[in-house]
């Protein structure tokens, strides 16, 4: 396997290592708030946060094929984690957080597998209506779990989205004011960096791409301000809740203590974890790479992730992966490898080895603030009525998704939304297009004879069925072709099937083809398959099916099949009757 990295750093020049320098450094300064944000989400001391910025990134920039993704904890994953630990840990600390370092190895090892096993597309049962509602209601579902911190209100952990909003509707005479200025001050300040600052900047004159990286710098101007506030007005003896002591040292690098008690079940929440985490990983990688024509291998990002949770978890982090944000600025910035991901993780931990200390007086209200700005970008109803507009189903599964995370939890949620939209898709791959055909007059051209003129013929019925033959298509298909064949002129004594839209046959739909061949003959008509895929043609030749329609009766064409079962009726001859149905 070739490395990406190593690859790069061949053909490194002077301008390309001072594009991932700085690149590395603009994301670095994003990435210390949102790791020690993400730590908090996730019910974890802050340092974990940190440490999943270190070892996890120079993991995945060796085994990765993106040179722009840039991975360490996300707010998803991070609320997924909580959501696993609550239970399993109860009010054990110590327990939880190992559980949050085995859910980093589970995760690890549940995409190596995929990798070796070649799994990958396992992560497609997530389509993308689903996904998109899952982040909307993990969004909502993050931002509701915030909205505590903002306000200094005491609350249970691990309630579901509306027991936290009733709780905190019952608290509001609770509410810490010292704690309330923090959070919302903090979280009207992010909300003007964001628009209005580089609304601003750019009419002061400053390039709007300048002026975008000027913003992004508010999280850690922030931090940096509130942490300087809260020590210098001893906030934690007001009541502040803050960070406390960063450990100021290197994660202990082990693997003992990986397997605890129980750990099977957090099986379930790390293949959940990792799933979600590697689909929103390869979309973004994609994303980006499409933007300079460059390559993603799906295969090498199960690898690169997989071995990233692995280092995760040998340094005592929680579960890392692509973050949406981290890599755009990434991209933004001018990165061109993943060099720029070392130059970030050196930052970090830097950071954490002589900074940590320094972050003690930091408010919790100010990190509940970054993560719900980070999350709010990642809200959009309005797709749930796109989707819907285009097709119900989906849309169906979308907003299912997102009722079910909020009223059940995220990874129930999830599941839920998963299995609607399995079931709307067997549903309707259950029900498939059957169209009876007629030729185009004057050409050889086949289509269904209730949208066009066409060409068609009393003893000859051409029926076209555009789905795959399965266990759930196939009595739809047989039950249709019985009921064409009963209303159809006592003249008939050929079908021909058109298979052109069927890409695939099981046993079932095998089975349903030879029960139809032997009702048929019964009645004193001919089967003929038309237009057979290859790949269809092999399975039925692993069948008793060709013996029994025998030679003659597999047409390359339908047209072939008319020239064969009405000669003397090609293109522009008599002998066919010009119509339209319907």
């Amino acid at each position: 396997m070739r490395l990406t990295l190593l690859d790069d750093l061949r053909a490194l020049t002077p301008a390309r290592a001072g594009d991932d320098l700085l690149a590395g450094s603009i994301t670095a300064v994003l990435l210390v708030p949102q790791a020690l944000a993400y730590a908090l989400l996730a019910g974890l001391p802050p340092e974990m946060g940190l440490y999943a910025s270190i070892l996890p990134p120079v993991v995945y920039a060796l085994l990765g094929s993106s040179r722009t993704l840039a991975v360490g904890p996300v707010a998803v994953a991070a609320a997924m984690v909580a959501a696993a630990l609550h239970g399993w840990a109860g009010d054990d600390a110590a327990r939880y957080v190992a559980g949050a370092v085995l859910l980093a190895a589970l995760s690890g090892g549940v995409l190596l597998a995929m990798a070796a096993l070649r799994l990958g597309w396992l992560t497609h049962f997530v389509s993308h209506p689903v996904l998109s509602g899952f982040v909307t209601g993990a969004a909502i579902f993050i931002i509701g779990t915030q909205l505590a911190g903002l306000s200094g209100i005491d609350t249970p952990e691990g309630l579901h989205f509306a027991a936290e909003l009733r709780q905190l509707a019952a608290g509001m005479d609770q509410g810490h004011a010292p704690t309330l200025l923090y959070g919302v001050g903090s979280l009207v300040l992010l909300i003007l960096a964001r628009r209005p600052l580089v609304a601003a900047l750019t009419g002061m004159g400053m390039p709007e791409a300048r002026a975008g990286m000027v913003a992004r710098l508010a999280p850690l101007a922030i931090v940096i301000g509130a942490t300087a506030i809260s020590a210098f007005t001893d906030a934690d003896e007001a009541g502040v809740r803050t960070v406390g002591r960063i450990a100021g040292d290197l994660p202990g690098f082990s693997i003992t203590g990986w397997w605890l008690p129980g750990w099977w079940q957090l099986l379930p929440s790390a293949v959940l974890i990792a799933l979600v985490g590697y689909v929103e990983s390869v979309s973004v990688a994609r994303t980006l790479a499409l933007r300079r024509r460059e390559a993603v291998d799906a295969d090498r990002e199960l690898v690169g992730l997989g071995g990233a949770n692995i280092a995760a978890a040998f340094s005592g982090a929680m579960p890392a992966a692509g973050g949406f944000s981290r890599s755009m600025v990434n991209f933004d910035a001018g990165a061109r490898s993943q060099l720029a991901a070392l130059v970030t993780a050196g930052w970090v931990l830097l950071i954490t080895l002589f900074f940590g200390g320094a972050l003690a007086p930091l408010p919790y209200a100010v990190l509940s603030a970054i993560i719900v700005v980070a999350v709010w970008q990642l809200i959009d109803l309005g797709s749930v009525v796109r989707t819907w507009r285009f097709d119900r189903g989906d849309g169906a599964a979308q907003a299912i998704t997102i009722a079910g995370v909020l009223a059940l939890g995220i990874e129930a949620g999830l599941v839920l939304g998963v299995a609607c939209a399995l079931a709307v898709f067997l549903y309707r791959t259950s029900r498939p297009h059957i169209a009876v055909i007629g030729r185009v007059p004057d050409t050889e051209h086949f289509r269904n004879i209730h949208r066009h003129v066409v060409e068609t013929w009393p003893h000859l019925l051409i029926v076209r069925v555009d789905e795959s033959l399965y266990f759930a298509s196939s009595p739809r298909v047989h039950d249709t072709l019985q009921a064409l064949v009963s209303h159809h002129d006592h003249a008939l004594r050929d079908v021909v099937l058109v298979l052109s839209g069927v890409n695939a046959v099981d046993a079932s739909g095998v089975e349903m083809l030879e029960h139809l061949n032997d009702e048929l003959a019964r009645l004193g008509i001919h089967l003929h398959l038309a237009e057979v895929k290859g790949p269809v043609q092999d399975q039925l030749n692993r069948s008793a099916l060709p013996a029994m329609l025998g030679s003659g009766r597999v047409h390359l064409s339908a047209q072939a099949a008319v020239e064969a079962l009405a000669p003397g009726t090609g293109p522009g001859d008599p002998g066919a009757n010009a119509g339209m149905d319907g």
